[in-house]
């Protein structure tokens, strides 16, 4: 493991946040070489990307504090929200630059479900090379294994463990290439964008099985909850979305 990638001085780079950063700067330059072609100007897609980073690290910061008040209950509130240990939980991050995003697009008049099926792939991309960081920094890692995919987490106890974060990073990219892929056959604005949640929320309950969590309804981890609820809302959504274009197409013949 390799929390700390550079130290030079009074100057540190944790390897988190230098894998967050990559990703952030790898999905905006795809991003901005592809807008054009999408219809999106390029101006706009530099004011989202300080939107989205901005909420990101604020939405997943303060919902990991959320879920885990007791560690902090009694600490002074700007030293929590900046501490620099881990804690960040991706789904407040990521529940929070959509909502920020929706709100941008309403008053910038740009179509929210197509920014978000444009974008959904590098999102996806995104999140696998988050993990990487994860990896480094030995959090989120698994529970004891014999497999030979074992991997030691000597700030642990050093015994061999599924490797989640690897695992993640693996959906990540398999991710990023099924949207990408499907975007060739999208039928209605948001198609792409609810894929994401599907997969996504899938990939995640699955997972979650291997990973050292604490479950909070019988077997179910907070995460599994929170995937299962991505999953339902997705594939509603996604029918009725499915049979109003149907519809509507019906009508146009």
């Amino acid at each position: 493991m390799r929390s700390v990638l550079v130290e030079i001085g009074g100057f540190t780079l944790y390897s988190y946040g230098a894998m967050l950063l990559l990703a952030f700067v790898l999905g905006l330059f795809f991003i901005l070489r592809e807008a054009p072609r999408k219809g999106f100007d390029t101006d706009y897609i530099y004011e989202a990307f300080i939107i989205s980073i901005v909420l990101a690290v604020l939405g997943s910061r303060i919902t990991y504090v959320l879920l885990n008040w007791e560690l902090y209950e009694g600490e002074h509130l700007i030293k929590t929200m900046f501490a620099r240990e881990t804690g960040l939980t991706f789904y407040g991050g990521l529940i929070a630059v959509f909502m920020g995003l929706f709100v941008h697009c309403y008053f910038r008049k740009i179509p929210f479900l197509k920014l978000m099926d444009f974008a959904a792939p590098f999102i996806a991309l995104g999140y696998g090379i988050t993990r990487i960081g994860c990896f480094l920094n030995g959090c989120c890692y698994g529970h004891t294994t014999t497999l030979p995919l074992g991997v030691s987490f000597p700030l642990v106890d050093g015994l061999p463990r599924h490797p989640t974060q690897l695992y993640a990073v693996l959906a990540g990219l398999v991710i990023f290439v099924l949207l990408r892929y499907m975007r060739k056959y999208s039928f209605f604005d948001g198609y792409i964008f609810l894929f994401f949640f599907i997969f996504y929320g899938a990939y995640r309950f699955v997972v979650e099985f291997f990973r050292v969590s604490e479950p909070v309804l019988w077997v179910l981890t907070p995460a599994q909850l929170m995937a299962l609820l991505f999953i339902v809302a997705a594939l509603s959504l996604y029918y009725w979305k499915r049979n109003r274009a149907f519809l509507m197409t019906g009508k146009e013949h």
